[in-house]
């Protein structure tokens, strides 16, 4: 270990290790933790940044100097277990050089295998035949040889010592070799995992540069394929506060607002399904557009007696669905069912008379004698006698006694009284009544041979309907029967509860027909132990907040309480990209954020692009990737907005405008021309004109020649290209770190979190949103976009 205390500098094959093979097995932990994945899949992200490079940074002298101080106690515990090794192999060496086999050896080793082999032969080659008498011979020549052999090498008593020292030295061999061995395993594995490992990470984050985080991974995206898997979900505060809001309330309705896409679908999920509350009777419901009321709840009323059926396990019965048809299977079935239990019947009658005939026959004749059977059927005769007797002579008694017996014997006529149904039966009888109508026809048509003259057919025809629910005989029965279900769910589950989920109910029409379809099925609501969960619009939720001001509105008397589910902060969307995607680094996660306004549905279509985007052009850089994200998704926005202005009338005076559209969108396009200054030059000139003037000669400069919708719908879109040209400015620039420090420090208009907020301005206000870019834009220090 003297080598140890003046280590090289140069590379692994002079470095302070005591052995070549100590160096060798540097080399294989090198080799190993290279093939990590956290490592390897660095490779090719920088021009430099090669599986070459970072090997032979691995094997240079500070590097390999480090590794060795980080491991040092477990290296010298190795190197004193293979010193011991190294001593008990010499020890093993000496005894074996030491040991003389000559023929007195020999032969006692011979006469010792005889005696240890002699009782398998005598069972294999003799079968056991040669007695007791060959094989106390046998032994006793084999004893008589070893004391002879025992007696003459007394003038040889190192052959005896030397065989047990020869034994002890090789026992003593094999554990200092195994103690080695851990040693080394423990070794290796602690200069892997504590000294190689984390060097690696830190030589390879070297080599990628102080903007690593602008390098996009392309793997570990799993979650953005599944939207709906559960455990990609993330808590939110929201869901926090709606569990709260459940737990003060002993039933009644939570209304859930919130732009679309922020996920309200899946918090409904979430806390109609919980995990932790496998107790309760979850329904979760859809309202389309074009339910009605009535039939909404016809749908609901089937939903609700299906969930409860199914978690006791009771299957919903097919009795509703064409009876007459179901009743003639029941029919055949029973005689199926019966024909078949005849048959195995009678094959078992058969099969056992046959086995008890002989069993019978020998019991009769030596056990029941002739007399036993004659004494029998005296008894037999005298009985009948004295019944018949007694018939005769005593008429009246006689008749009072079967009088007595047939009364007994008699059937009931009369139906034992049945209590009321119970709640499944109530479920399936309601199931089959919510099914409309029901037809089955039948027809028998019987004969003989017209050279008779004779024919006989017969035909029926059955029909069944069941009679229509009238709207309020269908709350009434719908409000009794949940009622009724959700007391005994809490007698059985204490602290269970019955939620329904009704999603999508911000999608019925405009606010007004939400507002009716609302206030036409607030008549369910109300009912203790049971909880309705609605996702509705925005304004919905306003209006309820703006309860008890001179105007009253449907939702004052509706629902319970409102729930505000906001886009996600910075913060909350990079936890949701970490779990779905923890490939995506903290700056693209700050570019996705923005983009889609924090909204988890845009979020996760945003994510989605950038794999796809990377794919496609191998790209691994922002300044790569953002300018061909940021532009395409203009360039789609910019689709949307001329599909729009289409539709209005356009004339020679303001046609450019739309010309000059179409050629901003063909640029944006174009794979080689979307980045290029032309087109960075149209879109700073549609965000910088929300109001086009003109052209000069044709009408006064200022005199704009847009107006009505068409004027509205340009300066939004104008609005989006100011947002797209500061996204361009930010994230595809060189330097993008130090400006981001610099902008972070002016304040709250330069973090990523006031991009998103500009973002989610547009569905108020351009102007509003145009006001918070100018403010981003002057942190960042960008040129103003107005002209």
């Amino acid at each position: 270990m003297a080598q140890q205390g003046q280590p090289a500098s140069g590379n692994a094959a002079h470095a302070p290790w005591t052995t070549q093979r100590d160096a060798d097995d540097y080399r294989t932990v090198v080799g190993r933790c290279l093939n990590e994945e956290e490592i390897s899949s660095h490779f090719g992200r920088r021009t430099s940044l090669t599986l070459g490079a970072v090997r032979q940074a691995a094997l240079e002298g500070s590097f390999v100097l480090e590794a060795f101080a980080t491991t040092r106690a477990e290296y010298v515990s190795y190197g004193r277990a293979r010193h011991a090794a190294g001593l008990a192999e010499s020890t093993f060496t000496t005894a074996r050089t030491a040991l003389r086999v000559d023929w007195w050896m020999k032969g006692l080793a011979a006469a010792l295998a005889a005696a240890v082999l002699w009782p398998p032969v005598n069972l294999f080659f003799a079968a056991g035949h040669w007695g007791y008498g060959y094989t106390l011979l046998f032994l006793a020549v084999a004893v008589a040889l070893f004391v002879v052999i025992l007696a003459r090498s007394q003038g040889r008593p190192h052959n005896i010592h030397t065989v047990s020292d020869l034994a002890y030295a090789w026992i003593k061999r094999e554990k200092a070799a195994s103690r080695a061995r851990a040693q080394r395993n423990a070794w290796t594995t602690e200069l892997a995992d504590v000294a190689v490992l984390p060097q690696l990470r830190v030589v390879v984050k070297q080599m990628l540069g102080s903007d690593s985080d602008t390098l996009n991974p392309d793997d570990g995206h799993e979650g953005l394929r599944d939207v709906q898997d559960p455990k990609y979900v993330v808590h939110s505060r929201a869901e926090r506060l709606l569990r709260q809001k459940l737990l003060q309330l002993d039933g009644g309705t939570i209304a859930i607002c919130g732009p679309r896409g922020a996920g309200k679908s899946t918090l409904l999920r979430t806390c109609s399904a919980r995990a932790d509350r496998s107790m309760d009777l979850s329904v979760f419901v859809h309202a389309p557009a074009e339910y009605t009321p009535q039939d909404f709840l016809l749908t609901l009323f089937g939903q609700v007696c299906e969930q409860y059926l199914a978690f006791f396990g009771d299957a919903p019965s097919d009795a509703g669905v064409f009876a007459a048809v179901t009743r003639q299977r029941r029919v055949l079935h029973l005689a199926r069912k019966t024909a078949k239990w005849l048959l195995s019947f009678t094959v078992a009658l058969a099969l056992l008379i046959l086995a008890l005939s002989r069993p019978a026959v020998l019991f009769y004749r030596h056990t029941l004698k002739p007399r036993v059977l004659d004494h029998t059927d005296s008894w037999w005769r005298a009985a009948s006698t004295f019944a018949v007797d007694f018939w005769h002579h005593h008429l009246v008694l006689s008749s009072i006694v079967l009088i007595v017996a047939a009364a007994l014997v008699k059937p009931s006529l009369r139906r034992a009284p049945k209590g009321p149904p119970s709640l499944n039966q109530r479920c399936q009888r309601y199931l089959y009544r919510l099914r409309p109508v029901q037809n089955s026809s039948t027809a028998v048509n019987m004969g003989v041979s017209r050279l008779q003259g004779i024919t006989f057919g017969r035909a029926r025809t059955t029909s069944l309907s069941s009679v229509p629910f009238t709207f309020p005989q269908l709350v009434t029965d719908f409000r009794d029967l949940l009622a009724d279900i959700a007391r005994r769910h809490q007698m059985i589950f204490p602290g269970a509860r019955v939620v329904i989920a009704i999603d999508e109910l911000d999608r019925v029409g405009d606010t007004d027909q939400a507002r009716r379809f609302l206030s036409q099925i607030k008549a369910i609501f109300g009912i203790e132990n049971v909880y309705y969960l609605i996702s509705v619009a925005e304004d919905v939720g306003a209006a309820f907040v703006r309860r008890g001001l001179p105007h009253r509105d449907v939702t004052d008397s509706s629902l319970d309480d409102v729930l505000y589910l906001p886009a996600r902060t910075l913060e909350e969307s990079r936890s949701l990209l970490t779990l779905r995607a923890p490939s995506i680094t903290a700056t693209f996660a700050e570019l996705i954020h923005a983009l889609s306004g924090g909204i988890p549905r845009d979020l996760i279509r945003y994510a989605r692009r950038l794999i796809e985007l990377h794919h496609w052009t191998e790209h691994f850089e922002l300044k790569d990737l953002a300018p061909t994200m940021i532009s395409e998704d203009l360039a789609d926005t910019l689709d949307g907005f001329r599909t729009l202005l289409s539709a209005q009338e356009w004339t020679p005076s303001n046609g450019h405008l739309l010309n000059s559209l179409h050629d901003l969108v063909r640029l944006l396009h174009s794979p080689t021309e979307q980045n290029s200054s032309e087109a960075r030059a149209k879109i700073r000139d549609l965000a910088a004109d929300p109001s086009p003037s003109a052209p000069t000669g044709r009408r006064g400069a200022s005199e704009p020649v847009l107006a009505g919708v068409a004027q509205t719908l340009w300066q939004e879109a104008s609005a989006c290209a100011l947002f797209s040209l500061t996204l361009l400015e930010i994230y595809a620039e060189p330097d993008f770190d130090g400006r981001r420090t610099r902008a972070r420090a002016i304040g709250r208009s330069g973090h990523a979190q006031r991009l998103a907020e500009a973002r989610l301005e547009f569905a108020a206000s351009p102007h509003s949103a145009r006001i918070i870019l100018e403010e981003i834009r002057a942190a960042w220090s960008l040129a103003p976009a107005h002209r």
